[in-house]
């Protein structure tokens, strides 16, 4: 069972997704949640970006959701993403990368920015919230401050406050 955890008081939490369609469209898109303690929604976007590997995308999410809090907050922030290669790379896990050079450069540079981070890796199932955020990049895409968001945002965001846990769906490997 997966399930979102709130931030430490005084820390802030990001979390983060990308979507990459790879049926032709040429869509992606972009999504993430800036959260409190309390699992309140703070700051949240959702926009169509370039057509990409899923590697770029997620970054262009994390790169987007740390320029979104560096407006409003300098303090501890939790950088929580499905991504586990993205995290391992910005972790120091894991070397190999599926995005550029320059671009890890920005990550580090932007989180160094905060008073203390921490990157951590989430399943799909508890990183909801950033996920249907980029759903809603394809139909209303924007950002939204002070606590109002799309209904299926906030809808997802109570799941979290209430402790709503998602079994983790295993893809299954093939004989």
């Amino acid at each position: 069972m997966v399930r979102w955890e709130a931030p430490l008081a005084g820390w802030l939490k990001l979390n983060f997704d990308g979507s990459v369609y790879n049926d032709g469209s040429g869509r992606a898109s972009i999504g993430g949640a800036i959260r409190d303690c309390t699992g309140r929604v703070l700051v949240a976007f959702a926009e169509p970006t370039e057509h990409s590997t899923v590697g770029i995308v997620e970054a262009r999410a994390l790169i987007r959701g740390l320029r979104l809090a560096l407006t409003r907050f300098r303090g501890g922030l939790v950088a929580e993403g499905d991504d586990l290669m993205l995290v391992q790379l910005l972790t120091g896990e894991e070397t190999q990368t599926r995005i550029p050079l320059a671009m890890q450069k920005e990550i580090l540079m932007l989180l160094g920015c905060f008073a203390t981070y921490k990157v951590q890796h989430i399943f799909r199932e508890g990183n909801q919230v950033a996920h249907v955020l980029c759903n809603e990049a394809y139909e209303r895409p924007g950002v939204w401050a002070g606590g109002i968001v799309p209904r299926t945002v906030w809808e997802k965001a109570q799941d979290d406050v209430h402790g709503v846990a998602h079994e983790r769906l295993c893809k299954k490997k093939k004989l």
